[in-house]
């Protein structure tokens, strides 16, 4: 309660109590939106089929297409319609033994909705 002393009156008291509650509110409304933002795709949810363009030159480049297997990828957005895939691949070498690896290409798309690989890094 207010005492007689008190130089606030319980109008000013109420239209403050007002102020701060919707300031507070205000901070929530503007919280809730910019949780609701979606969020943007990235890498291979962008472009899905930049790691099945990598996968089909890296089988053409390594020795004994046949026994090529892709055990998993990563593919990031470098650029404008540009993207970098990186691979873990098992081949069998031209020594006969399986071989496990990574192997990164650089993967444009091009008009068309197509997909180019400009560059492959295969393993040594």
């Amino acid at each position: 309660m207010l005492s007689p002393r008190s130089s606030l009156s319980p109008r000013s008291l109420s239209a403050g109590l007002v102020l701060v509650l919707s300031l507070g509110c205000t901070a929530i409304v503007q919280a809730a939106q910019a949780g609701n933002e979606a969020p943007k795709p990235r890498g291979r949810d962008e472009a899905p089929e930049a790691p099945i363009a990598c996968m089909k030159a890296v089988k053409a480049a390594l020795p004994n297409p046949g026994s090529f297997k892709w055990v998993s990828g990563k593919t990031r957005k470098v650029a404008e319609d540009a993207y970098s895939v990186v691979g873990d691949v098992e081949y069998l070498a031209q020594d006969g033994a399986v071989r496990k690896a990574k192997v990164q290409c650089d993967v444009m798309r091009a008009p068309g909705n197509q997909f180019v690989v400009p560059k492959v890094r295969l393993p040594q």
